[in-house]
């Protein structure tokens, strides 16, 4: 004959089993966190150390651009003016070489770590754990920062074998018409290059990119390193574009100009 257990006894074992099952869940629950967190926090330490990299060297860059477009300016000025600064630089010997390896070093490291923090952020966006990064609002500008900075690689490769390197005493030198044959130095190297109107408009959309590129990076640089607040991003979203807009204006008078 079997026993029949009573309806209270049934009650209080399924309770205890319940009660067991939910020990065990939320124990399994915690071993996972505790087992992803210390990636988590791995994962957002080294974001923030690539941000402040490409912070810090779009920094260097960003003065680095100002200062060449004051010197750019000077075309305006006429040959002796513009040949004046370029001796000077040149004057600087080893420095200026110096000077021109930090740039290219940071340059570098600034496209590298940039793409590298990119793939990152696509990766985590399809993670349980999110990295979150300052983006800003999605600008025109924040859209287009890979392809404007591939058109600026690009437009630095090409610029340094148009001028950097071009025989500035040679036939290319010599404007028509102008300073009874004789060279112009740089100055006529620059005048000549910017009657093709090929290059004319390469060196427009290139300006273009830079003032783009600027607008966004501007903005961010200064959340990133810690000066101002998101809050204050819309400030600084206005900034950015009124420079942005300035230096592709700048860069891009000149050769409409010649």
């Amino acid at each position: 004959m079997i026993r029949r257990q009573r309806p209270h006894a049934c009650r209080q074992r399924f309770r205890s089993i319940c009660v067991v099952a939910d020990r065990q869940a939320r124990l399994g629950q915690q071993r996972l966190e505790s087992a992803a967190r210390p990636v988590v926090h791995g994962i957002d330490s080294q974001t923030v150390v690539k941000e402040l990299t490409v912070g810090l060297t779009g920094l260097m860059l960003v003065l680095f651009v100002g200062a060449h477009l004051a010197r750019n300016i000077l075309i305006y000025a006429g040959p002796a003016s513009y040949n004046a600064y370029a001796a000077k630089l040149h004057a600087m010997g080893p420095l200026l070489w110096f000077m021109r390896l930090g740039l290219l070093a940071a340059f570098m490291t600034h496209i590298t770590t940039a793409i590298n923090l990119a793939i990152v952020n696509r990766q985590a966006r399809v993670n349980r754990y999110a990295v979150n990064t300052y983006l800003g609002r999605k600008t025109v500008a924040t859209r287009t920062m890979l392809a404007s900075g591939i058109i600026i690689f690009l437009f630095i490769l090409f610029h340094i074998y148009d001028f950097a390197l071009s025989d500035k005493t040679g036939p290319a030198s010599i404007v028509p018409g102008a300073n009874n044959g004789q060279s112009l130095g740089l100055f006529g190297v620059v005048w000549n290059a910017f009657r093709d109107p090929v290059r004319v408009l390469f060196y427009v959309t290139a300006a273009c990119a830079v003032g783009f590129h600027l607008s966004h990076a501007v903005a961010s640089v200064w959340v990133t390193v810690g000066i101002l607040r998101d809050e204050d991003t819309p400030v600084a979203d206005l900034v950015a574009r009124i420079l942005g807009v300035a230096v592709a204006a700048g860069f891009s008078s000149i050769p409409i100009y010649v």
